[in-house]
């Protein structure tokens, strides 16, 4: 009963308030700037190049979830597809020598390790069990550190693809606004 006396009060407030529908305001072309048909057809022909412009760059832009995914599944490979190759190759250069870094003082740590182990010698378990401990911590800082850098290009993939995005649309909006003639490797063309 209460929802159908809240719908009585709505509807009566809705009449009182309401009011008449004004056609002819709703369709007076002036309102856009349509003073003559020409006018209106240039708008018509404008908005239709826009959404041609709109549709080439939903084609050619790049998808920053696609990047993300593929800068984490190898360093740089997100950077290289959003055309950042000096980003892509730094950061790709900086994990080989982090990771490889890393695995080169662990291989120490675990020979020094199985000296340890086959030591017999008490200042030689010392020395090797203590070489063994610093390598296995350089090992984990440069691992520490190639994990870091990791992120930060997952990270930096969403910004370089944000970038590539940007200069695709300022690159197909100049070109659609340019006028004149123009000469590209695929031939001439000319706009009015």
């Amino acid at each position: 009963m209460k929802k159908i006396l809240l719908i009585l009060i709505l509807s009566f407030i809705n009449v009182i308030y309401a009011n008449e529908f004004d056609i002819k305001k709703f369709s007076d072309p002036n309102k856009y700037g349509w003073d003559t048909p020409k006018t209106h057809s240039m708008a018509r022909q404008n908005l239709y190049n826009r959404q041609k412009l709109l549709q080439i760059y939903e084609l050619n832009k790049q998808d920053i979830i696609k990047n993300i995914i593929k800068s984490a599944v190898a360093p740089g490979w997100g950077h290289y597809t959003a055309k950042k190759y000096t980003r892509g190759h730094f950061l790709l250069a900086t994990e080989i020598i982090l990771f490889g870094t890393s695995y080169f003082f662990y291989d120490q740590a675990m020979e020094k390790y199985d000296k340890y182990k086959k030591s017999t010698y008490i200042g030689d378990i010392n020395q090797y069990y203590l070489d063994a401990k610093d390598s296995y911590v350089y090992s984990q800082i440069f691992f520490s550190l190639g994990v870091a850098v990791w992120l930060y290009t997952i990270y930096d993939s969403i910004s370089a693809t944000d970038e590539y995005n940007h200069i695709l649309w300022n690159e197909l909006y100049m070109e659609y606004h340019q006028k004149g003639f123009k000469i590209t490797p695929l031939g001439i063309s000319l706009r009015f």
